[in-house]
């Protein structure tokens, strides 16, 4: 249910039973003329503009969800996926032994993490080939800069994309 239902809908109930009781109320006084903030009012006014953005609200209520669907926001309750101990430990010493292992890179691999499984539980292939290819792109980008050997550039990289595709399990981390 969208959220602003439950706002308008009470108040377009408590604007119809104001009218309403307004009408009952200077109606048994016999009072026609009503006078709020100055400016004086006909009861018949009164009541027709009280109880018609009554309905008109309560009926807003009823037909906002078919206008204006609403869906929470799914991204922050995915999980981050864990990897098994060993692969998470072999993923540590690899990073620390290319000495890429910073917060930029971390955050990186965490993310890839997290879009892939979630491309992966869709069975989105693209999206999954091309997360790949971003991450192999940053972790190949970081190496060059640290001045490592091309020769072995990419054998690290298709290490690590090998440990990152690993299906997350996550019950297994520790």
């Amino acid at each position: 249910m969208h959220p602003l239902v439950p706002i308008i809908m009470a108040l377009g109930a408590i604007l119809f039973l104001i009218g309403i009781i307004v009408q009952a109320w200077f109606g048994v006084k016999r009072t026609s003329v009503i006078k709020l903030r100055g400016k004086e009012y006909k009861i018949w006014q009164f009541v027709a503009i009280t109880v018609g953005s009554g309905v008109a609200l309560f009926m807003l209520s009823v037909l906002l969800p078919k206008y204006m669907p609403y869906e929470p926001e799914k991204g922050s309750q995915l999980a981050q996926p864990a990897l098994p101990g060993n692969l998470k430990y072999e993923l540590d010493s690899i990073l620390a032994s290319l000495n890429i292992k910073n917060d930029i890179m971390l955050n990186a691999i965490d993310r890839f993490q997290v879009e892939y499984q979630a491309a992966s539980q869709k069975g989105d292939k693209n999206t999954m080939d091309l997360l790949a290819l971003e991450i192999a792109y940053r972790i190949r980008t970081e190496l060059q800069n640290l001045g490592h050997a091309e020769s072995r550039i990419e054998r690290d990289v298709e290490g690590i994309l090998g440990i990152l595709k690993q299906p997350a399990k996550p019950g297994d981390s520790k």
